[in-house]
């Protein structure tokens, strides 16, 4: 036992057994004694005091164990997740569904994310989808306050125990509840509900003309608990919103008491709202109350029973809401921000290394160095460097071609999202990043795989022409539809996208393109070679058009017969 517990079952036990000797001697000797009921409750509250103490030393334990660590795991419903990025004003160049999927962002995210709230999961959510490309000091200063998180544990630490006062388990409908205005169907007009809870008020008041009035109290409550219990089962749904509504604003009371300059913005914006939506808490401290002691909880639903206040409080908390929408909006941001920043200050001593990009509008060129996936188990860095020039990837099934792409896109995404590239080295210009690499029929709407590619394809061809530049990942373009087509096809599309402001990387099988495409795209390829033990790759990236082919040598190794392989 250390030596915090070992302080406060001393003084716990000090504090009863003084109490319970007092109470003795002032009963058998004197009444004098009941004055050493004063050390007694001081004994009592500096027990408080101590385990408030080991509690918050429990937390900090748990924080310093869990910092740089794999993350918490979660259920993450992405619906919910993504309800922030949905509904807020999002500017150009989000990244699309099909980037998203292309690059398999919901399992990175899942990997990325040490957030211990929904606004700080669903923010982070929101910075991931949301790349900057013309407001680079909005990146600086992110980056400035997810280094200030790494560095300073005191901040870091004070921040983190303030955001664990949310219940991460609830709060997944907030931002619904802030962004969209839920339609509540009202069973009686609001002046009902406000009538009788005065009538329950002043119901006392008939005893004064006799006690045969005690009989209309019962009705009073049986009236008020029908009307408790109707309205409920309609509004019952949003209690867990308004609930963490009001953890969220305790929340930003704590976090305006901070005075950290690396998180002066975003404690600015929290002190500045706090200060406008404090009133909420007093509106809402009746609606969704719960408790673990038996005879608080009882007590505390007859009287929100009695008086309606549950009722009462819910429709007054989305009035409330209504009338402050953009600052509790502005509240949930600010407070997310900080939440995700410091959970990707986390990530950061998690991951084998990092960078910080250089993204300037003066770049000429990308240049990404031993650049690596965080889902690849052992992944083997490859670097790239792009000037006037798309590259073209080729090489044979299962060399790396994808997970080489995915890779590319993924550090263009993190670098001007969290300003966190797992390389060593990346330089660019801002970009707006557009992917075609997986691929699946639509079954549901009758697409094809040629459909659904010529799709794809089509958005970023006519993403080229704004003044941004377009960073294109393209994997077998045109897939579905015969050779001869398709080698046209993606060679007019790449002479296309290269000749205006683009970057392109593409990967093929068709190595017809090196060839025509050899004087705006360089070629790079991945190798293998066939063993005793099979297909052996290095997974690195090499100079130059593939020269060897694996598909009839992999069939060989499966054992096809003889009559097919030769």
């Amino acid at each position: 036992m250390d030596k915090q517990k070992v302080l406060f079952y001393s003084l716990l036990i000090g504090a009863v057994g003084l109490a319970y000797a007092t109470l003795l001697l002032a009963q058998h000797i004197s009444e004098v004694y009941l004055l050493l009921l004063i050390p007694a409750a001081v004994l009592g509250v500096l027990t408080y005091f101590q385990y408030r103490r080991m509690y918050r030393l429990k937390l900090l334990r748990e924080l310093r164990q869990a910092w740089g660590g794999e993350g918490r795991k979660k259920d993450r419903n992405f619906e919910d997740v993504a309800l922030v990025f949905q509904y807020a004003e999002n500017e150009e160049g989000t990244i699309d569904d099909r980037t998203w999927h292309d690059l398999n962002m919901d399992l990175v995210f899942a990997q990325l994310d040490r957030t211990f709230t929904w606004p700080g999961m669903q923010r982070l959510y929101q910075i991931l989808r949301s790349p900057i490309m013309e407001k680079l000091s909005v990146l600086d200063k992110r980056n400035e306050m997810i280094r200030s998180f790494q560095v300073e544990q005191v901040q870091r630490e004070d921040v983190q125990l303030i955001l664990k006062r949310m219940d991460g388990r609830i709060g997944a409908g907030l931002a619904r509840l802030l962004w969209t205005t839920p339609t509540v169907p009202e069973i009686l007009p609001r002046f009902v509900y406000t009538l009788m809870a005065l009538v329950a008020l002043l119901s006392p008041l008939l005893l004064f003309f006799g006690l045969r009035w005690l009989i209309v109290l019962p009705f009073i409550f049986q009236v008020n608990m029908y009307l408790h219990f109707k309205v409920q089962k309609t509004i019952k749904a949003y209690f867990e919103g308004v609930r963490a509504l009001g953890q969220l604003i305790n929340v930003g009371k704590r976090l305006s008491k901070l005075d950290y300059p690396a998180l002066q913005e975003p404690l600015a914006e929290i002190e500045k709202a706090y200060a406008q939506v404090k009133g909420f808490l007093k509106i809402m401290r009746h609606v969704g109350v719960e408790t673990t002691d038996p005879m608080l909880s009882m007590m505390t639903q007859y009287y929100a029973i009695l008086f309606l206040a549950e009722v009462r409080g819910f429709y007054r908390s989305l009035d409330f809401i209504s009338a402050h929408r953009g600052t509790l909006q502005k509240l949930f941001l600010a407070v997310g921000e900080l939440d995700a920043l410091q959970g990707v200050a986390s990530y950061r001593t998690y991951v084998p290394y990092y960078c910080e990009p250089q993204v300037s509008s003066q770049q000429k060129r990308f240049n990404l160095v031993d650049a690596y996936h965080p889902l690849v188990a052992d992944c083997v860095p490859n670097s790239i460097s792009v000037d006037k020039r798309g590259i073209l990837v080729t090489g044979s099934n299962m060399s790396g071609k994808s997970t080489f792409l995915r890779t590319v896109g993924l550090n263009v995404l993190l670098a001007q999202s969290i300003a966190t590239c797992l390389a060593r080295e990346y330089e660019a210009v801002p970009v707006q990043l557009l992917t075609c690499i997986g691929r699946a029929d639509n079954v549901v709407e009758g697409k094809s795989y040629y459909l659904e590619e010529a799709l794809g394809v089509k958005r970023v061809v006519e993403a080229v022409d704004s003044n941004v530049t377009i960073f294109a990942i393209f994997d077998e373009m045109f897939r579905g539809t015969n050779s001869e087509e398709r080698i046209f096809a993606a060679r007019r599309v790449l002479e296309y996208l290269i000749k205006r402001k683009a970057i392109v990387f593409v990967a093929t099988h068709d190595l017809e393109l090196a060839d025509l495409l050899a004087d705006s795209y360089r070629s790079v390829h991945f190798s293998e070679r066939l063993s005793t033990v099979g297909l052996e790759f290095d997974y690195k990236l090499k100079e130059g058009p593939t020269t060897t082919r694996n598909a009839v040598a992999l069939l060989r190794y499966l054992d096809y017969p003889r009559e097919i392989t030769d």
